[in-house]
């Protein structure tokens, strides 16, 4: 029963993701960090962003083996499926958001204030439930169990890292930066703080909620 819960729940948690990258495309100030490599990727080559965000999971766990090495475990490959599955909730928020709509500037903030909400709540319940993470949240996992620094700064990092690349990539091969505005940055600044402090009240009722209580659960630093 545990087990059934804790698929459910990272389910979900992949599913608030994809809510929050849709939320961030229809608030028009720039997509999340985390697709912002991936759109300007596909704005150069033509190939779609569904296709491009696999193949970033791919490159994000070929990261994780360089840094982890022989600590790397092979059950994480299973990131690669998993991008598939995210994949495909994108596609399907999009439509179930369809009549989402941000007629003014002070509703794309909000909308963008939203999205950064439910990606930390998407990223928090991946996290804790252990199964595997995403594969960008992976990298940022392999980077804190080699340098012990927290999972919410080095979030941050790789957020505005992603950013500044996305914007020299579509500078270089387009001419403007397609994509990135400050909604981009906002999420790039606020999301891994939002991890954690959500973390500190929420992450004790998930682990009790998901694992036994023989079970080890997991112990990342995701303040």
């Amino acid at each position: 029963m545990k087990n059934i819960i804790r698929i459910t729940l990272y389910i979900l948690g992949l599913f608030f993701l994809a809510t929050g990258v849709t939320l961030a495309v229809k608030s028009n100030l720039g997509v999340s960090p985390v697709s912002a490599i991936p759109l300007a990727i596909s704005n150069v080559s033509g190939i779609s962003l569904g296709n491009v965000s696999t193949g970033m999971f791919t490159f994000y766990v070929l990261m994780q083996v360089l840094v982890l090495g022989r600590n790397f475990k092979p059950k994480n490959l299973l990131q690669i499926g998993f991008g598939f599955i995210f994949g495909y909730f994108v596609d399907m928020t999009a439509i179930l958001l369809h009549w989402v709509d941000a007629p003014n500037y002070l509703s794309q903030i909000l909308l963008i204030f939203i999205s950064c909400f439910a990606i930390a709540v998407a990223l928090m319940l991946i996290i804790t439930m252990d199964i595997v993470p995403s594969a960008p949240e992976g990298f940022v996992l392999s980077l804190t169990q080699v340098t012990k620094h927290p999972f919410a700064k080095l979030k941050v990092w790789l957020d505005c890292t992603s950013v500044a690349l996305a914007a020299i990539i579509s500078l270089l091969f387009i001419g403007n930066i397609s994509g990135i505005r400050e909604g981009t940055i906002i999420s790039a600044l606020l999301i891994g703080k939002v991890i954690g402090l959500i973390s500190i009240p929420c992450k004790p009722v998930l682990q009790r909620l998901a694992f036994n209580d023989k079970e080890e659960v997991p112990q990342v630093t995701t303040q």
